[in-house]
């Protein structure tokens, strides 16, 4: 395995040029230039407001996380992906990914991303994360809770590297209303040892260089699997069929308050009594992509984020 930090005799690899090429290895084509295009032709679908549940809609996401968020970053406006929200590069530092820096994974009924950012609870559970028109990542708020919205990438039966990387949005936020386009694609994704799944920290055990991208198209995205009758399906690959033994996998802690907080905040009674308001009726706005192509060449940015290793700053449970 190759180590990301720098050494004074080997060639320094800039984790930008890995995030472009595996663009073009998991996703077979150039990076999207832009994943969300207008040509005019807007429908608004109605979606009436559930007491009990949050659609991932629901305009609340534009307001109910600014407490947390406003002091660690700032909300613009993207000409590609609308508002979003993107965290202070003084704090993350311009290395930052989302799901590798400063965090590690646990396991329930699927992963959950454990992050070591205070504030963490939010965008790791909620929402989505782009790698915005700016050059860094940023965050399409979202109102529906889970244990890290990623795809899960995996190599033949006893493989021994995982890969994980960012959902595809599925909508944008355009003068408060969500629209959805059909060419919106996925983040990259990033690759570990197998038994590196669930280290503290495990940005630092991230596989950079050519090594990467040879793992990228060994692998193939992962379909899901139902967790149990009635049970929505997980995101992950369980991890025995990675071969990871059960004393390896490291468990949600109940101590781990960012994500006790997170699992809080999607149930309506509980969220309420946090500050959030209460779920609304609104529309959704679909729009049909544009005809020109999902995929365009797009120069890889000069800086862009590296899995640095962070230390904890709180709101991370204990872990081995």
């Amino acid at each position: 395995m190759l180590d990301h930090r720098s050494h004074p005799h080997r060639p320094r690899f800039c984790f930008a040029s890995v995030l472009v090429l595996l663009f073009v290895v998991c996703r077979g084509g150039a990076p999207p230039a832009a994943h969300a295009q207008d040509d005019g032709e807007m429908q608004d679908v109605p979606v009436g407001a559930q007491q009990d549940d949050y659609a991932d809609t629901d305009p609340s996401a534009l307001t109910d996380f600014h407490a947390t968020l406003d002091p660690h970053g700032t909300w613009v406006d993207d000409p590609e992906y609308g508002t979003v929200w993107v965290p202070n590069v003084d704090e993350v530092g311009a290395d930052f990914a989302p799901y590798v820096s400063n965090g590690g994974w646990a396991y329930d009924d699927d992963y959950v991303w454990e992050s070591y950012y205070a504030w963490g609870w939010a965008p790791f559970h909620y929402g989505r994360w782009t790698w915005a028109t700016s050059g860094r990542w940023a965050w399409i708020p979202g109102r529906t809770y889970a244990g890290a919205w990623v795809n899960w990438r995996v190599g033949p039966e006893g493989y021994g590297y995982v890969g994980w990387g960012p959902r595809a949005p599925g909508y944008v936020w355009r003068g408060g209303v969500a629209v959805t386009y059909a060419s919106m694609r996925p983040g990259p994704a990033v690759f570990c040892g197998r038994d590196d799944v669930f280290a503290r920290g495990v940005g630092a055990r991230v596989v950079v260089g050519p090594r990467a991208s040879t793992i990228a198209g060994e692998t193939h995205p992962f379909a899901g699997v139902e967790v149990g009758p009635g049970r929505p399906a997980a995101f992950g690959p369980p991890p025995a069929s990675l071969g990871i033994r059960a004393d390896a996998v490291v468990r949600v802690s109940p101590n781990d308050r960012g994500v006790a907080q997170a699992r809080a905040f999607a149930r309506p009674a509980s969220a309420q009594a946090m500050g959030a308001h209460a779920p609304r009726a609104h529309v959704v706005r679909t729009a049909r992509p544009a005809a020109a192509p999902a995929y365009a060449p797009r120069e890889a940015p000069r800086e862009a984020p590296r899995a640095a290793p962070r230390a904890p700053s709180g709101g991370g449970g204990h872990r081995r």
